[in-house]
């Protein structure tokens, strides 16, 4: 069981050597500086992009399709149609204020016509001072086979005043005030149809309207067949989880004008018709679709753009591998040549070599050149697995020569023994003692400075506690020829 759930991890961790006691992965302050750069300029842009977002300064994914709606969430609840006459001068005779005209509604229910009724007049005015008149909205609808049928429908008709719509206070206009208003020019009834939309932005409702102008004479009666167009809009805007939000609004109207005799539509409507507006839903619909962005949209926005700004990384990894490589290359050469860390180079601003010092000694630079060029080949080859592998397989050759195999077997048998009880061995004290017994007393015990005798860490030491003095270093000519001051 242990093995499945050691197979299925998926956060193991590699095995990195270290490169020095310091540093697993070389790194540069010049590659710090650049990544502070990237990070700051990367948070900076994560910074704008959720302030553009909280503010909605963010532009949604908008589509947009024909849909057949079944309007059950249309909105109607507001003054959608409205009526006023046109007073294009201040002394202009206004028809539906002096009686000349009526403005009546009525409507179908299941295919039959209610009885005619008096738009009432509003206290809301128009911009010129004029007051509306507002029908109140009543359309039905009804799914017959998989169609939406309008089952009520409105029809608006400016009639010549009769005294069957009028209040008992009231009467219609005289012969003389008719004529006179009949014989203005561009008698108009404008018909507003109040509109809403989504702003895309930040998805509220935005108001607007539509004008349509119903010109009145005396002998001629103008059909208005208006077709009321919705906009059903489908609002994404969760930020991770969450459902879309559905409205519909009336966001427009097309219409079908036509002028005909007034006995057309007396014989048609039973009235002296002079307008007839005729109101039903249009069939065909608009759905938009607004998608804001949510959290995976910022993410990829805001990841897009700081992978650009880290592609700049791959010039400074190729920075500091040049520099790793000519920093380990030259701590080789100071393993085999020790007084190389003396050695001062010296370029100009082109960064090529002009001088060279030893010991504050001038060297040849041709002859410095050929070195250089030599030993670095030398050390680039030591850098090689395989070359290491091989030098090792040398190294046990070398020890072979001179050892049997049943005592290199018994190295497999011996290690540093934990003295913990008692202090580290002193085999003497007495620092006037001879070198050469202590050394015969010591060399068949380990001790803990067996355990990084050859590291590299031993040559930063300050101090080694056992001096080999020079005696020693006479009686073995290798030491004594390679031994560096």
């Amino acid at each position: 069981m242990i093995k499945i759930l050691r197979a299925a991890d998926f956060f193991g961790a590699p095995f990195v050597q270290q490169i020095d006691p310091k540093q697993s992965i070389y790194k540069s302050a010049f590659g710090g500086l650049i990544t502070l750069l990237i990070t700051s300029a990367s948070l900076a842009y994560a910074i704008w992009v959720l302030y553009k977002w909280q503010n909605n300064q963010l532009s949604p994914k908008i589509s947009n399709s024909m849909y057949v709606s079944d309007f059950s969430l249309l909105d109607l609840d507001y003054d959608v149609i409205k009526l006023y006459y046109w007073k294009i001068e201040e002394n202009y005779i206004d028809p539906f204020e002096s009686k000349i005209l009526l403005p009546l509604v009525m409507y179908t229910t299941n295919f039959s016509f209610s009885e005619l009724q008096v738009i009432n007049r509003s206290n809301e005015t128009s911009t010129d001072g004029t007051q509306y008149y507002l029908p109140k909205m009543s359309l039905a609808f009804q799914n017959i086979s998989g169609v939406i049928y309008t089952t009520s429908e409105m029809y608006i008709q400016i009639v010549k005043c009769s005294q069957v719509y009028l209040k008992e206070d009231e009467k219609c206009a005289s012969d003389e005030l008719i004529e006179q208003f009949f014989s203005q020019p561009l008698n108009t009834i404008v018909l507003q149809v109040q509109q809403k939309q989504l702003n895309s932005l930040d998805g509220t409702v935005q108001n607007s309207l539509q004008e349509f102008y119903i010109q009145i004479e005396k002998s001629n009666c103008y059909t208005l067949n208006t077709f009321l167009q919705s906009n059903f809009y489908e609002l994404q805007n969760s930020f991770l989880f969450g459902y879309p939000t559905y409205l519909e609004y009336i966001n427009g109207a097309f219409i079908q004008s036509q002028t005909n005799t007034i006995e057309f539509c007396r014989q048609a409507y039973g009235n002296d018709v002079l307008g007839l507006i005729y109101i039903v839903m249009k069939g065909n619909q608009i759905k938009t679709i607004f998608e804001y962005p949510h959290a995976g949209d910022l993410l990829a926005n805001i990841g897009s753009i700081v992978s650009v700004l880290f592609m700049i990384k791959h010039i400074i990894i190729i920075f500091n591998q040049y520099y790793l490589n000519k920093k380990i290359i030259k701590k080789l050469i100071q393993f085999y040549y020790p007084e190389f860390k003396n050695i001062i180079i010296r370029k100009n601003w082109r960064l090529k070599t002009v001088k060279v010092l030893l010991n504050h000694q001038e060297l040849d630079m041709k002859e410095f050149k050929i070195f250089h060029k030599k030993v670095k080949e030398q050390m680039e080859n030591k850098l090689s697995y395989l070359n290491l592998l091989y030098e090792m397989s040398r190294v046990y050759f070398i020890i072979r020569s001179f050892k049997q195999r049943e005592e290199l077997k018994k190295s497999h048998l011996i290690g540093i023994k934990l003295n913990l009880a008692q202090s580290k061995i002193i085999v003497d004290s007495n620092q006037n003692s001879d070198w050469t017994n202590r050394l015969q007393t010591t060399v068949s015990y380990l001790n803990d400075e067996d355990a990084d005798l050859l590291s590299l860490s031993h040559i930063f030491k300050q101090h080694i506690q056992l001096q080999i003095p020079n005696e020693i270093y006479m009686e073995n000519e290798f030491y004594e020829n390679n031994k560096i001051s």
